[in-house]
């Protein structure tokens, strides 16, 4: 009922009541306050305000307004202002309908308020719809997500037992590889045993008694003591020869099964590069066989003279170990426009179980007395497959003689006749080039190149002594003028380099030691690294060719060195002329 004051005539300065200052600095209009509560809520809901500041703990009702905000429509919402309610009736209420209910203190200068904000009864009751619709699609969610699930633990399952499929096959194939080439490995060794075994004991026995002839009271005083002395040593060097060929056609058969050899194609004369070569390289004085060259003059060919050549005479010397009587032929024909090589024999032929097996990798003798290295035919097989041929058995041959059916082998080239003129205009623009072949064919079937040089320095490195000292016997056979120093390792050949100027060397691979010795590829290397300009010619009884040359070396040779003095000269000329000649740098 106070009367009102006109503020504006007030004289504020002067005024000294506090009451009035607070008065002003709490002016608000509640309802532009709940409004504004409000604006931004699209539902329905009640704000309601209460003071805390001077009502000694219990909350003063400032105001209270319903909002009806539509959340469809952009118009502002509603407000429907509410009689007085205090804040515990406010809780009860609450507590009842469960409704969504928020609270907050605010400060406005120096007061405090509380604004409740809760939903209007039903607001937020669920829609069964929408629930049933929410738990059908969190539901078939959680299907597919178990079901992806599942899936993918079902790959990741099979991917392990595939791979542990895979690593056990991986295992159990490495396992059977090894377990086969053990099993070769034994195959091989028990071969060599027992391919060496005879001709080592014949050996043996025969030196010791050469030995007793020569160490007698009476050494070779009889003509009949000095035959069998030359019976004995022809055993000795039998044996001996068929060891080292036994070693040298395993190492071809290697070389040739891994595609190492090479073939060189040149116009070839079948009757005069080939087969007479073979025959004058087969016995021609036992009296039980006749060794026959059955070929038209002037049968020329494209063919490696030099495979060929080694087919041949592998073929033909079987003939020669089983032939008791009768002949040894070879042919030679154009069938079809292919010619076709023949070794016949009327030995007692090859029993029809062994046949299936001919050729194969280190099959059984042919022969009931166990004859032959047993890989012949085998290395034959890769040579002729090399040149682009076939080789097989004729089933059908028959020698004629009682009792001796014969073999024939026949070797197809699948090439064609050429004009013999072909072969001068072919040597006359190319230079032949043969490669390595590691069993010599014969002491003369080759003319020497070159001359050897009266006059020349050679170093000769091997650890063994033996070796050492039959090396110098044999080069002086054919040149007893040289010059040759000895030394049993690399080092030893590095220091000698170093005092003295050698115009050819000659390093083993292998020079065993108590020590650590250089191997032979890596002295050729120290010695090219120190300048040294000569001729080097690597050595080994094993195929070292592509070590020693990738190390500098010029040439290399198989050992044993040969003996013969002819095929001795060609290979000296060989090492010292390879280059020039245009001929392989290795040699067997």
């Amino acid at each position: 009922d106070a009367e009102p004051i006109d503020v504006s005539k007030l004289d504020i300065e002067a005024y000294t009541e506090p009451w009035p200052r607070d008065l002003a600095s709490i002016v608000i209009r509640i309802p532009d306050l709940l409004r504004r509560a409000g604006k931004t809520r699209g539902d329905q809901s009640i704000v309601s305000l209460y003071d805390m500041s001077d009502s000694n703990g219990i909350p003063l009702f400032l105001g209270s307004a319903q909002i009806d905000g539509n959340p469809q429509r952009k118009e502002p919402a509603t407000l429907t202002f509410l009689p007085e309610e205090t804040l515990d009736e406010l809780y009860e209420r609450v507590a009842e309908t469960k409704a969504l209910y928020h609270e907050q203190v605010v400060h406005a200068a120096n007061k405090e308020w509380i604004v409740a904000v809760y939903s209007v009864d039903g607001t937020y009751k669920p829609n069964v719809l929408f629930v049933v619709l929410g738990g059908v699609i969190i539901f078939v969610a959680s299907l597919a997500l178990a079901a992806w699930m599942y899936t993918n633990q079902r790959r990741i399952d099979t991917y392990n037992q595939m791979k542990a499929a895979s690593e056990a096959e991986r295992a159990a194939l490495i396992l059977d590889n090894a377990r086969q080439a053990t099993k070769a490995e034994r195959e091989l060794n028990d071969f060599i045993a027992h391919e060496v075994r005879n001709p080592v004991a014949a050996a043996m026995s025969a030196c010791s008694f050469v030995k007793n002839a020569i160490e007698g009271d009476h050494p070779l005083n009889t003509e009949e003591q000095r035959q069998e002395t030359r019976d004995d040593v022809n055993i000795i060097d039998n044996a001996l020869r068929f060891v080292n060929d036994l070693l040298r056609n395993m190492l071809d058969m290697h070389r040739a099964a891994n595609k190492q050899l090479k073939v060189n194609m040149t116009p070839t004369d079948i009757l005069h590069d080939v087969l007479e070569s073979v025959h004058a390289m087969l016995p021609q004085r036992d009296p039980k066989f006749a060794v026959e060259v059955d070929c038209p003059e002037g049968l020329v060919t494209m063919t490696d003279r030099l495979r060929l050549k080694q087919v041949c005479l592998n073929l033909a010397r079987n003939s020669v170990k089983f032939i008791h009587e009768g002949f040894i032929r070879l042919r030679a024909q154009v069938i079809d426009n292919e010619v076709h090589i023949f070794i016949e024999d009327s030995g007692p032929g090859i029993p029809a179980d062994k046949r299936q097996m001919l050729f194969s990798k280190f099959q059984e003798s042919l022969d009931s007395l166990s004859q032959g290295t047993g890989i012949g035919l085998f290395l034959c097989k890769n040579l002729v497959a090399l040149m682009d041929g076939e080789i097989r058995l004729d089933d059908n041959y028959d020698s004629g003689i009682p009792g001796n059916p014969g073999t024939r082998f026949v070797v197809n080239l699948k090439q064609p006749p050429i004009d013999p003129k072909a072969m001068q205009e072919y040597h006359t623009h190319h230079t032949t080039k043969e490669t390595g072949d590691t069993t010599p064919l014969s002491d003369d079937e080759e003319s020497v190149p070159y001359e050897l040089p009266q006059s020349l320095s050679v170093l000769f490195v091997d650890d063994d002594p033996i070796l050492r000292k039959l090396f110098a016997r044999t080069i002086r056979t054919v040149v007893p003028s040289w010059s040759i120093r000895e030394a049993a390792n690399g080092e030893t050949a590095l220091r000698l380099v170093e005092t003295n100027q050698f115009d050819l060397i000659f390093m083993d691979m292998y020079m065993a030691s108590v020590e650590k010795q250089l191997l032979g590829t890596e002295a050729v290397r120290e010695l090219r690294k120190q300048g040294v300009t000569c001729r080097i010619c690597g050595l080994s009884a094993n195929d070292k060719e592509m070590e020693f040359l990738q190390a500098g070396a010029d040439s290399f040779c198989f050992k044993p060195f040969p003996c013969e003095p002819v095929a001795l000269t060609q290979e000296l000329c060989r090492i010292l002329y390879a280059d020039v000649a245009g001929e392989s740098s290795v040699s067997n």
